[in-house]
C-alpha cells in the first residue's frame, strides 16, 4: 500500500464539514427570525438592525392570535385534511402497488406507462378540470372535497410498486399453499413488510396536504373551513403592518412539520431511496 493511502486511509479532518456546519446554520436562520420575532413587539421588527435578542421576549403576538382568530379551528380543519389525504394515499398506493407489483393482468405495462405519463403533468395543468368535477359533485367548499382531490395516486402507486417488487413470491406463494386468501395476503404478508415505504408516502402526503395553500385556496371559500396556509394568508392581509402577527402564526403552522420530521425522519431517508430500487 502507497504512502498516499496508507494516509487516506486514517480518521482526519475532514474538509466538508466546516462547509456542512455553515450550511446547517444558514438554514436555521430564517427558523430562529420567525421564532424570535413571533416573541417581539411589531416596531423590533422594523429598526435596522433587526432587535432578534432571546432575551427579550414577550407572548403578545400569541395572545392575539390565539383569542382574536378562529386558530383552534383553523387547526382542526388542516389536521383533518392532512390526516385524511395521507390515510388514503397509503391505502389507494398499497393496493394499487400491489397490483402493478405482483399480479399479472391483461394490459399491465400500458396502464402503468399512463400512470407514469400522469406524473410527468404539472399539477397546475389539472386545477381547472379537478375543480370542475369537483365542483359537479358537489365537494366545493367542503374539506372532504380537498381530501379527495388531493391524493397523489401516481406517485404512491409508483413508489410501492417498486418497492413491492423486491419482495420474494415465494412468501406470498407459501401462505396461498396455507390456504391464505388474496386479501389476508396482502394484509399480513405484504402490508407488514411494506412498512418503510407506506409510512414514508404517509409522511410525503400529509406534508403536501398541510403546506398546500393554492389548492385549498381554490376549493375553500368559507372563512370556518380556512386552514392554516389560509389562514396565514389573510392574516397578512388584514394585518399587513404587524409582522409580529404573522411570525406567529406560521410559527404555529411549522411545529407539525418540525415534529414529524424529527420523529419520522428515518422514514424520509426510506422515502428518497425506495423509489431507486428496479422494480
Amino acid at each position: 500500500m502507497s504512502r498516499h493511502k496508507r494516509i487516506s486511509s486514517k480518521p482526519g479532518f475532514n474538509i466538508s464539514i466546516p462547509f456542512l456546519w455553515i450550511a446547517l446554520l444558514l438554514s436555521l436562520v430564517p427558523f430562529y427570525v420567525m421564532i424570535i420575532g413571533s416573541l417581539k413587539p411589531n416596531m423590533a421588527l422594523f429598526v435596522i438592525p433587526l432587535d432578534l435578542n432571546p432575551f427579550r421576549l414577550i407572548l403578545t403576538n400569541y395572545k392575539y392570535v390565539f383569542t382574536k382568530m378562529d386558530i383552534t379551528n383553523w387547526y382542526a380543519n388542516s389536521l383533518f385534511i392532512s390526516i385524511m389525504i395521507a390515510l388514503l394515499s397509503v391505502v389507494v398506493a398499497a393496493t394499487g402497488g400491489y397490483a402493478f407489483a405482483k399480479k399479472n393482468f391483461i394490459g399491465k405495462r400500458i396502464l402503468f406507462a399512463i400512470l407514469l405519463a400522469t406524473m410527468m403533468l404539472p399539477r397546475q395543468i389539472l386545477m381547472v378540470p379537478n375543480f370542475l368535477v369537483a365542483n359537479s359533485l358537489g365537494l366545493h367548499n367542503r374539506l372532504i372535497g380537498v381530501v379527495l382531490t388531493s391524493i397523489n395516486a401516481a406517485f404512491g402507486v409508483f413508489l410501492c410498486k417498486q418497492f413491492m417488487s423486491t419482495l420474494p413470491n415465494e412468501l406470498s406463494e407459501a401462505a396461498e399453499i396455507d390456504g391464505c386468501s388474496e386479501i389476508g395476503i396482502f394484509l399480513k404478508i405484504i402490508a407488514p413488510l411494506s412498512r418503510p415505504v407506506l409510512g414514508a408516502l404517509g409522511i410525503f402526503s400529509f406534508i403536501t396536504g398541510w403546506n398546500d395553500f393554492v389548492w385549498q385556496n381554490i376549493m375553500l371559500t368559507s372563512k370556518s373551513l380556512r386552514t392554516m396556509p389560509i389562514a396565514i394568508a389573510f392574516l397578512s392581509q388584514e394585518k399587513i403592518s404587524y409582522i409580529g402577527y404573522q411570525m406567529a402564526g406560521a410559527t404555529l403552522s411549522a411545529v407539525p412539520m418540525i415534529i414529524i420530521f424529527l420523529y419520522f425522519q428515518k422514514y424520509f431517508i426510506k422515502g428518497i431511496t425506495v423509489g431507486g430500487v428496479k422494480g
